[in-house]
């Protein structure tokens, strides 16, 4: 019954991850430009270096009693959220969903969805964190954004001033996503992958991309999870108490 138990162990633990991925987005549901993570299981096997015997790893028994699941990853959902209108003239949100406006920190160049900038007393662009955008990324040395007086800003970033091109916001374009990592205040990190600057991200000044999380989607997910949770748990109490069962009976009939 052992392998029984193993089986229900895993279950109950990927109900838990579950849980805990759940409640990370919704407790950033109202976070500017958050992408919501999914948590990816796969069913896993006895390797051939742990059972090289085939014939044994193969067989129905083996398959039904060893096999246990695991998350393999927890991917990112990188689909745009909604576009909320706010007036703000430092407010940007992007259509592309494969783009990220560029800032610097002081862990190298991060990327982030959330457009949600201010001003420092240097008149910089920056974020909440106080972390610079950049200018265009093409450039040999990107500089923080200087805004000028009287600007406006075009779909492909460029910062105007009565018609005359002055700068340019650093938008990064992903043509992969799954190359960027989170790395906490809502920035993500390139992973072996150098992007580029996007030709037509869809800047939309004076709106902030919402998080892309459905709190009524994650609701039922929650609930799903829990009665899964509760599920394996008395899976566990079953296996656990006919094991005392098997142990106390054998134990008197020797």
């Amino acid at each position: 019954m052992l392998n029984g138990l193993y089986v229900a162990t895993s279950g109950l633990m990927m109900q838990s991850r579950r849980v805990e991925n759940i409640a990370n987005n919704l407790a950033n549901v109202n976070t500017a430009g958050y992408k919501k993570d999914v948590p990816v299981f796969t069913e896993y096997f006895p390797t051939e270096k742990e059972f090289p015997q085939n014939f044994i790893r193969t067989t129905d028994y083996n398959k039904a009693m060893n096999s246990t699941v695991k998350m393999s990853e927890n991917k990112t959902d990188f689909s745009i959220g909604y576009l909320r209108e706010t007036g703000n003239k430092l407010d940007f949100a992007l259509t592309d969903p494969n783009t990220f406006f560029t800032v610097d920190t002081p862990f190298g160049i991060r990327y982030t969805r959330d457009g949600a900038f201010t001003i420092n007393e240097n008149n910089e662009l920056v974020t909440a964190e106080g972390y610079p955008v950049l200018s265009n990324i093409d450039d040999d040395n990107p500089q923080p954004i200087v805004l000028p007086d009287n600007y406006t800003v075009s779909e492909t970033g460029v910062i105007l001033v009565e018609g005359e091109a002055q700068d340019q916001l650093g938008i990064a374009y992903f043509e992969d996503t799954d190359n960027l990592q989170k790395v906490g205040h809502n920035l993500y990190a390139a992973v072996d992958v150098i992007p580029e600057q996007a030709e037509n991200p869809g800047v939309t000044a004076g709106y902030i991309e919402g998080s892309n999380v459905n709190s009524v989607m994650e609701m039922v997910r929650m609930i799903d999870a829990m009665r899964g949770f509760e599920t394996y748990q008395k899976v566990i109490q079953s296996i656990d108490s006919i094991n005392g069962t098997a142990i106390n009976t054998v134990g008197k009939s020797v």
